[in-house]
């Protein structure tokens, strides 16, 4: 009866530390990767000094933000879906929506493909800022290999 006792409490012993490691991967895994599969951090440097992005980042004023930063999930002539670190994001497109390459140069909406990064500049469609509508895209360099 007591080798039964210390066989239960082994196993029970195993088992618990097995959750633990399953649960650490877990933590291991999405702090590395976010909760998304495609999640994506992609910061350009800014100016030292000026918090501004570089010549052939994101253009849109001087230390202006992208709305949304994400790798494009799917594209129509009306709307962009992008993977972002927060979650798939839909965005609008309108006629006069601007796109660029990451050097400033104007590139048709034709040439964006699934899997490009981009920065989106946009304007609220509804008053909680969840709709966006695109005022500019401008694609991205793909990541570097060691860059996370």
């Amino acid at each position: 009866m007591a080798q039964r006792r210390w066989q239960i409490l082994l196993g029970a012993v195993v088992l618990v530390l097995m959750v633990l490691a399953g649960v650490f991967s877990l933590g291991v895994y999405v702090g590395e990767h976010g909760w998304t599969r495609d999640a994506l951090r992609y910061e350009p440097e800014a100016v030292p000094g000026t918090g501004a992005f570089p010549r052939g980042a994101p253009p849109g004023g001087v230390g202006r933000q992208p709305d949304v930063t994400g790798r494009i999930r799917g594209l129509t002539l009306q709307s962009l879906e992008l993977t972002t670190p927060d979650g798939p994001r839909h965005v609008e497109l309108a006629s006069d929506t601007r796109c660029e390459d990451d050097q400033g140069t104007t590139i048709a909406l034709e040439e964006l493909r699934p899997g490009d990064i981009v920065a989106v500049f946009a304007d609220p469609v509804a008053g909680d800022g969840l709709q966006l509508r695109a005022t500019r895209i401008v694609r991205l360099p793909p990541r570097a290999p060691n860059q996370p």
